[in-house]
């Protein structure tokens, strides 16, 4: 064998070597290892809805639940007229009956585009309510919407917020009447680009905090920057980290808006949006399996695990962390958020027309 055959055998093992190696680290990140032992049950209950109820946040002094939804495969389909597709705001009443608990249209006439993702609840001290929504309008650049809360619960529409940094938004949490963080789950558009992020687990999504004047980036180093929250008293911020199955908590200086990273725990779940209940624990909705996700994606019939983690956190860090809902995808497939209200949770998800009421356990599980 010739000199050049034999570096060329070499070149084409070492290749082969990295793609294995790469490959390995996707399918692990991703779940396809990931052995599910058991279903862990919830007492639940249907709530019809429309396609893509996704984020759930929760008023608890008003008890009202505002839901975000839009029809995502329509929008994937790229179907004629599927540019035309517009999402909406929902509201439930949560002092009503659980049996009459059901969705009620609550959005505005403008913006006219309008397909929101993440949301989240701001309450001033002197009880002035605004809901901010992640948006992205079949035209123009990702937005933040923002909403003014009459007493009655409806929506009128206040300002919208874009920025250059606004890249690929997918969740908000708001800590001022116009100040927010928002997560860049991926640091382009670009569709190929966002899958070679992936299988490379490149770290290079963001965290953005716009003061109401200007944005800039706050953290980063994220593989996909999901769900975010703030502490009830804005002195923590919560991020999840999808393909890294991670939970980051950073401390916030309410003064700047600066963000120090202080603890992380990693799931070991693909978790989405995060829930902060007022005894300062944490849901967040989650996806054991991201390869069965994506299947679900694109067909309705293929089924995705779906799981609720509970987060206790400690005082000086740490914490405890465990499982109290877990679906092979029967009940529901394709969750992406939990929303506690005392004893009950409501479950969203990317897809499906339901939301789930589901009793909360507070027993954490192995699963």
């Amino acid at each position: 064998m010739s000199k050049n055959w034999r570096i060329a055998g070499y070149v084409v093992l070492a290749l082969v070597i990295v793609a294995s190696v790469l490959a390995w680290r996707f399918l692990s990140a991703a779940g396809y290892f990931t052995g599910i032992r058991q279903e862990i049950a919830a007492d639940c209950r249907v709530i019809e809805a429309v396609p893509g109820p996704e984020d759930i946040v929760i008023d608890h002094e008003r008890g009202i639940a505002y839901v975000s939804a839009y029809d995502r495969r329509a929008v994937q389909a790229g179907a004629p007229g599927s540019e035309a597709v517009r999402g909406g705001l929902y509201a439930i009443d949560l002092k009503a009956p659980q049996t009459d608990w059901a969705l009620y249209p609550v959005t505005p006439n403008a913006p006219a585009d309008f397909r929101p993702h993440g949301i989240d609840l701001h309450v001033g001290a002197d009880g002035a309510r605004r809901l901010f929504a992640v948006s992205h309008p079949a035209a123009g650049p990702e937005k933040v919407e923002i909403f003014d809360i009459a007493r009655d619960g409806t929506l009128t529409y206040a300002q919208s917020v874009t920025d250059p940094l606004f890249v690929s938004i997918n969740d908000v949490a708001a800590v001022g009447p116009d100040s927010f963080y928002v997560t860049n789950d991926h640091a382009s558009k670009n569709g190929l680009h966002q899958l070679v992020s992936n299988i490379l687990l490149l770290r290079n999504a963001n965290v953005i905090y716009h003061d109401g004047t200007a944005a800039r980036i706050a953290a980063g180093r994220f593989a996909l920057a999901n769900g975010i929250e703030a502490s009830a008293d804005g002195g923590e911020v919560y991020v999840a980290d999808t393909m890294s199955m991670t939970l980051h908590v950073f401390e916030r200086d309410l003064a700047t808006g600066n963000l120090k990273g202080v603890d992380m725990a990693r799931l070991g779940t693909g978790v989405d949006n995060i829930d902060v209940q007022p005894d300062g624990s944490l849901l967040i909705g989650s996806h054991p399996k991201l390869m069965d996700f994506l299947g679900h994606a694109g067909d309705p019939a293929a089924l995705s695990p779906s799981q609720v983690v509970r987060v206790e956190l400690g005082a000086n860090g740490g914490g405890k962390a465990g499982t109290i809902y877990l679906d092979l995808g029967a009940e529901m497939s394709g969750i992406s958020v939990a929303a506690g209200y005392g004893d009950v949770m409501l479950l969203g998800q990317v897809f499906e027309p339901e939301v789930l009421a589901c009793t909360q356990s507070k027993e954490l599980k192995a699963w």
